[in-house]
């Protein structure tokens, strides 16, 4: 069990506790150094700028990670390594999104990184100090993909979950081939979303897509399964597609292959990326443009459906 010593909640904090679960590490939280048994492996502390803590420090023999925001020398009986950061400092508001950006790919993805090699210590480093302060801490770009298809599909699910009920999901869809193809992962993707929607997710789909697009999406599971779901919290809408390319080009292009609107972040679909199928961009701004492109679109071209005949009718 790793103990992390802390006298106050920090972001750096919060990017340790994000290393422990996503590593599976085990672990507790103190705000003093307690006396230490023998489950505790590694001690990690934060700023400890304690005479008291740095005694106790003396007279353990297990690795020790100090975290500060100057250069300070600390003896032990065991191995000691250093990580100084201005991160100590950083007291910034960052939504869910932002901090798992900085935790995955920022700034605090570095320092956890560190400090994870710093607790396997297979080449038993000791005395290394790591100084990051030099380090710009807020991205030029607050843009990030996943590793697999999966891992795709799991963020979504999960963000699917999250924030609150009577914030209204906005999706923005495109007909192709690799994705309507009632592939295994479609149709799990679907039933967790229609569980969303049954459990009280506000939702609105809209389809942008050619009368022959849409004629397909007709026969497909996924797409009539959504059309069967439609409820006060959850709507449809089409938008042809040739009508919107001849007045605003510029405006689909935006859109790429589909677009998922959240609280905090726009996940755009990329179809031609292999490995992940998209990105997630967490800027305030950027969330704020596609929610003004969004409610436009359905404003000026959006066609609510209700029912196959709907479909009929177009």
């Amino acid at each position: 069990m790793i103990m992390i010593i802390a006298n106050h909640k920090s972001n750096l904090l919060d990017s340790l506790i994000y290393l422990m679960n996503q590593e599976k590490y085990e672990y507790c939280l103190e705000s003093h150094l307690n006396d230490i048994n023998k489950d505790i492996t590694a001690v990690i502390c934060i700023d400890c700028k304690n005479d008291e803590i740095e005694k106790q420090l003396n007279n353990i023999s297990i690795p020790v990670i100090f975290i500060s925001d100057e250069k300070r020398k600390i003896k032990t009986n065991g191995k000691v390594n250093y990580v100084v950061t201005n991160l100590l400092n950083d007291e910034d508001n960052y939504t869910e999104t932002q901090k798992e950006y900085l935790f995955k790919k920022g700034i605090y993805s570095n320092i956890i990184n560190y400090i994870n090699k710093f607790l396997n210590n297979d080449d038993n480093i000791d005395g290394l100090v790591i100084d990051t302060t030099l380090i710009k801490n807020i991205p030029n770009n607050w843009t990030f993909k996943f590793d697999s298809i999966l891992e795709t599909y799991n963020w979504i699910s999960n963000k699917n979950k999250s924030g609150k009920k009577d914030f209204i999901k906005k999706e923005i869809n495109f007909y192709n081939d690799k994705v309507y193809n009632d592939s295994s992962k479609e149709i799990n993707y679907l039933m967790d979303k229609i569980m969303r929607i049954k459990d009280g997710m506000n939702m609105i789909d809209i389809f942008i897509c050619t009368k022959d697009e849409l004629n397909k999406y007709k026969n497909n599971y996924f797409f009539k399964s959504l059309l069967k779901n439609i409820n006060s919290n959850y709507n449809m809408y089409y938008v042809n597609k040739e009508k919107l390319k001849n007045n605003e080009p510029d405006l689909l292009d935006k859109l790429l292959d589909g677009i998922l609107i959240y609280e905090d972040c726009v996940y755009k679909d990329n179809y031609n990326d292999e490995y992940s199928l998209g990105t997630v961009n967490c800027n305030t701004n950027v969330v704020l443009e596609y929610n003004k492109y969004f409610d436009y679109i359905l404003d000026r071209y959006g066609l609510k459906l209700n029912s196959d005949g709907d479909i009929d009718g177009i």
